[in-house]
């Protein structure tokens, strides 16, 4: 896909990029924060579970996976296991180790969030036609992996 044009990339557009993200982002987290705080959650504890659902068993790899420091990640992962939505084990591979894993309460308050995330989600999407939601996630995509592309070249 062709790289857009240095002259549509003004000041202008620049700050209008940036200031859009801004709201729209502040205005989700806004809308999104009171339904998570039904479910005992915030963003980053949401982020934590559906991270463990996903795979990630161990609080080393939370950490790199989420870019939250691991002091700050032993609090969250102490507040979610005093929940009762995640536990920890030892592995048993490496008694060294502690493996994380969701329980079933942990399982229904994350499919409860989503559920929850997605209606509203799906709300402020609906006002798109399908092309220019393609090419709003197709953007998306480009822009959240533009990163890695510039860490390799630097």
């Amino acid at each position: 896909m062709p790289a857009a044009s240095e002259a549509l990339i003004t000041d202008e557009a620049i700050v209008r990029f940036l200031s859009g993200l801004w709201g729209l982002n502040r205005r989700m987290k806004q809308d999104i924060e009171p339904r998570l705080e039904g479910h005992g959650l915030d963003l980053r504890r949401l982020f934590i579970l559906t991270a463990v659902r996903k795979g990630a068993s161990y609080p080393k790899e939370l950490s790199e996976r989420l870019h939250i420091p691991s002091t700050l990640l032993s609090r969250y992962l102490d507040g979610l296991t005093g929940q009762g939505y995640l536990e920890r084990h030892i592995d048993t591979q490496d008694s060294r180790r502690t493996r994380l894993s969701l329980t079933p309460a942990g399982v229904s308050t994350l499919d409860a969030a989503v559920a929850d995330i997605k209606a509203y989600t799906s709300l402020r999407l609906q006002d798109l036609d399908p092309q220019t939601l393609t090419a709003l996630l197709s953007a998306m995509d480009t822009l959240g992996n533009a990163g890695l592309t510039l860490e390799k070249k630097a």
